[in-house]
């Protein structure tokens, strides 16, 4: 028996993976160990540190323009 993680990417990967055990290819157990890391994939395609930075100086300019209309 050799014990293997999957980190599952497509929604349908677990309905293919609940099949394959149906048809005794494998066994799908609960992983009841959390893991201490983050995981990679959870800030997948999150912004770059440039746009970032775009993104908080309009933010404060508009904040400015806000304040000075008042």
């Amino acid at each position: 028996m050799q014990v293997v993680t999957v980190e599952l990417i497509n929604k349908n990967a677990l309905n293919l993976l609940q099949q394959l055990e149906q048809l005794n290819i494998l066994r799908l157990v609960a992983n009841k160990q959390k893991s201490d890391q983050p995981l990679k994939r959870q800030w997948a395609g999150s912004i770059s540190k440039e746009t970032a930075s775009k993104m908080l100086q309009h933010a404060e300019q508009s904040r400015n323009e806000w304040e000075r209309n008042i």
